[in-house]
């Protein structure tokens, strides 16, 4: 009987400390590859989210990868991190940025209606997640002809990455603009 308990005992933890291990790695790879990011270091910073994928296969290190790749010019690989984002549920925090390039993937590739439609739904999240100033400014540069892509792109950076900075710092503190009494879900989420 002691043997038994003694095995399950060990078998406990070492699941414990696989599941820590393999967090932390997602952690540090997913730290690590968003400096990369801002230092526009795309190739070093795809590798980075990869390995935080292979480490807990969740949406924001997809979603991140297919950033990196998009700025690398790899549109086959951004297309298939965005749908393996949107695969494996897509509705976290980084769904803002999924539908985002998702809609810039789309648009660069030539496929203009659809490129639009995945452009409407990002401005129906954004309206969703309290930023309808947010979408009108995605849906002026979406009527635009030419449009403008570089600026799209940068617009979606800035927006993404506000809206997921709010969502860390809610999910980290509990503070910051997702604390509102007025809100009227007690955490972030994006659902349709």
């Amino acid at each position: 009987m002691k043997k038994v308990l003694w095995c399950i005992s060990v078998t406990i933890g070492l699941l414990s400390l696989s599941c820590s291990t393999s967090w932390n790695r997602y952690a540090e790879d997913m730290f690590h590859g968003k400096r990369l990011l801002q230092d526009q270091e795309y190739a070093e910073a795809r590798a980075d989210f990869v390995k935080a994928a292979e480490a807990q296969r969740w949406p924001a290190a997809y979603a991140f990868a297919a950033t990196a790749s998009y700025k690398m010019g790899d549109l086959a690989s951004a297309e298939r991190y965005v749908i393996e984002a949107e695969r494996l549920d897509g509705k976290d925090y980084s769904y803002v940025r999924t539908l985002g390039y998702k809609s810039l993937i789309l648009l660069k590739e030539g496929k203009k209606e659809e490129g639009l439609n995945a452009l409407k739904q990002y401005a129906q999240v954004l309206r969703s997640i309290s930023s309808p100033k947010g979408a009108r400014q995605v849906e002026t540069l979406a009527r635009q002809q030419p449009m403008d892509l570089a600026g799209l792109e940068k617009l979606i950076d800035e927006q993404a990455g506000r809206y997921e900075s709010d969502i860390e710092q809610f999910q980290g503190t509990g503070t910051g603009f997702y604390n509102r009494p007025a809100m009227s879900r007690p955490a972030p989420s994006i659902v349709e």
